[in-house]
C-alpha cells in the first residue's frame, strides 16, 4: 500500500501547533495525539513527517530558532543606524510587543525545552545548542557595536556580556511565567542595561 503524499502545509501546521503547545504545556504535557487532533491529521500520518516525538520537538526548536534569527535580522536592518544599545533593547522589546499584540504568551520555547528535555534527549539538546549559539552570536555582535560606540563597558568581552544578557532574559521569562506580566521581561533587561 502506498504511503500518503506529504504536504508542506500539514507539516507546517504540525510544527506551528506543536510550538504553541510545547511552549504552554511543556514536553511531557504535550502528546502527539493532542497535536494531531488539533491539526486534524490521522495518527499514522505523523510518521510521514517525523520519525519520533523527539525528532518532532527538535524540528520545532530549529524552526523556532529560524524565527528568532529572522526577527533579530529584521530589527537590525530596520535600525541599522541606531546605536547598539538601542538595537539590543528593540530586539527584545519588539519580541515582547509582537507576542502581546497577538495575544500569545511571551514564554520562551528554548527555556522550556532546556529545562525539560535537554539532559534526556541528545537530539533536542543539539537543536537547543545550535539555536542558542546563533542567538548569542547575534547578541555579541550588537554588544560589540555598543562597546565600539563607547556606550557599553569594554572591560568585559562582548561574548561574556552576551551570555549574561541571555541569562537575564531567560531568568526574566521564569519570573514572567509566575506573574503573567510581560513588563517583567523588559524591566529586568532595563536593569541589566542601566549601569552602562
Amino acid at each position: 500500500m502506498a504511503r500518503p503524499r506529504k504536504s508542506g502545509n500539514t507539516k507546517e501546521a504540525l510544527l506551528e501547533t506543536g510550538t504553541a503547545m510545547l511552549t504552554s504545556q511543556g514536553y511531557h504535557g504535550t502528546g502527539i495525539k493532542q497535536v494531531l487532533d488539533t491539526v486534524g491529521v490521522p495518527k499514522g500520518s505523523f510518521y510521514n513527517y517525523f520519525p519520533s516525538k523527539e525528532a518532532f520537538v527538535a524540528s520545532i526548536i530549529h524552526r523556532y530558532g529560524q524565527q528568532i534569527d529572522a526577527e533579530l535580522a529584521q530589527t537590525k536592518l530596520n535600525m541599522d543606524q541606531a546605536p547598539g544599545l538601542i538595537q539590543l533593547w528593540c530586539c527584545f522589546q519588539n519580541r515582547v510587543q509582537n507576542k502581546v499584540k497577538v495575544g500569545q504568551s511571551c514564554a520562551c520555547l528554548l527555556g522550556a525545552m532546556s529545562a525539560e528535555v535537554a539532559q534526556a534527549s541528545p537530539l533536542c539538546r543539539e537543536a537547543i545548542e545550535s539555536v542558542e549559539h546563533r542567538w548569542l552570536a547575534n547578541l555579541q555582535s550588537i554588544l560589540h557595536l555598543a562597546q565600539d560606540q563607547g556606550d557599553l563597558r569594554s572591560d568585559v568581552p562582548a561574548d561574556n556580556l552576551a551570555t549574561l544578557c541571555y541569562s537575564v532574559w531567560q531568568g526574566s521569562i521564569l519570573q514572567y511565567q509566575v506573574s503573567g506580566d510581560p513588563n517583567d521581561l523588559l524591566r529586568q533587561l532595563r536593569t541589566f542595561l542601566a549601569p552602562w
